[in-house]
Order: C-alpha cells, then structure tokens, then sequence
C-alpha cells in the first residue's frame, strides 16, 4: 500500500471521526457562512453540516483509495486519480448527508399535549368524589392513562364513567357523570 492511499484512507479515517463528534456536540455541527455578517437570510450562503463535511471527506478519503489501489497508479497520477474518484463520490455523499440533516431537523412531530385538551374525554372514578369535595379520575391523557384530581356538582361513586367539562388547573379537572349526558343527548 502506497503512502498515497494512506493518506486518503487517513482523510477517511478524519471523517468517521468528525462524524463522531457532530453525534456528541451537536453544537459544532452548523457553519452558516455570512451569519455574524449579518447579511440578509437570501444572502447568507449556504449552511454547511458537520454530518455533510464528514460525508464528503470520507467520500473523498475512501473513494480516492479505492481508486488508487484499483487502478494500481503511483506518484502523481496516483494523486490525481484519488482527487477525481475522491470528488466523484464525495459530492454525493455530502448531498446526501446534508439532506438527511436538513430532513431529520425539519422533521414534524406531535404538538405536545394540553391539558385543555382533555375537556370532552372520558374516565372512571376511582376515588369517590364527595359533593363539593375532590376524589380522583382515571382519564387517558397523551395516550397514557394517568390520575387526576376531580370535582363534580353532586357524590359520584366508585366505578362511574365520567365525562370531563372544565379543567381548573393542569392537575385537576371538573367532571359530569356520563350516562347523565347520554340520557340528555336521547331525550334530544
């Protein structure tokens, strides 16, 4: 093996390294050129990835050895050989990096939950809400079934399907028992 193609197997080498650290310190992993300049956004340049640096360089560093040994250069024209095969394969690595990058930031996500949002759900009693006291319901929240403290306008017993109308507090909420709701909606 040639000191050539460890060279490039060493810039390889560099960019699984530098890949390795854009997973540990995420916040080395974006240069935006023309960011302190305080250039509008249109004119910036582009924002270039540790994850896409890294996906050229190894590109590069693997590629250009691999073209080396397979063409059996030496000297220059080992050089030369490595930088068109290293540039060849590495443009489209650091594309592709620089996409999955942008892909996985801009990735969309569940809006996260509210308690407001558990006005209308359903749950059961599971300990005895006293007139104008509290007691506690069982009541699925983000789809984990979790306690919350309740009040009702009258006792609601052990075991009663409640239907939820307010929600005071993030931990408590105002509940109606639910066959009284449904009675209503038939009598409709």
């Amino acid at each position: 093996m040639s000191a050539v193609t460890l060279a490039f197997l060493g810039l390889g080498g560099l960019s699984l390294l530098l890949l390795l650290l854009s997973f540990r310190f995420r916040h080395l992993g974006h240069l935006r050129l023309g960011h302190r300049l305080h250039l509008p956004r249109r004119a910036r340049g582009p924002s270039y990835t540790l994850p896409a640096t890294s996906g050229f360089l190894g590109g590069f560093g693997f590629g250009g050895a691999i073209a080396i040994e397979a063409t059996h250069r030496t000297g220059p024209s080992a050089v030369l050989a490595g930088c068109v095969a290293g540039v060849v394969v590495g443009v489209p690595l650091a594309w592709a990096a620089a996409r999955l990058v942008a892909a996985v930031a801009g990735m969309r996500t569940d809006a996260t939950p509210e308690s407001a949002g558990l006005v209308g759900t359903t749950g059961i009693v599971i300990s005895e809400i006293p007139a104008g006291g509290l007691g506690q319901v069982r009541l699925s929240y983000a789809g984990q079934p979790m306690k919350f403290n309740a009040r009702a306008d009258g006792p609601l017993a052990l075991g009663v399907e409640v239907l939820v109308i307010g929600v005071p507090t993030p931990s408590s909420v105002l509940v109606t028992p639910l066959q009284a709701v449904l009675n209503i909606e038939e009598g409709s």
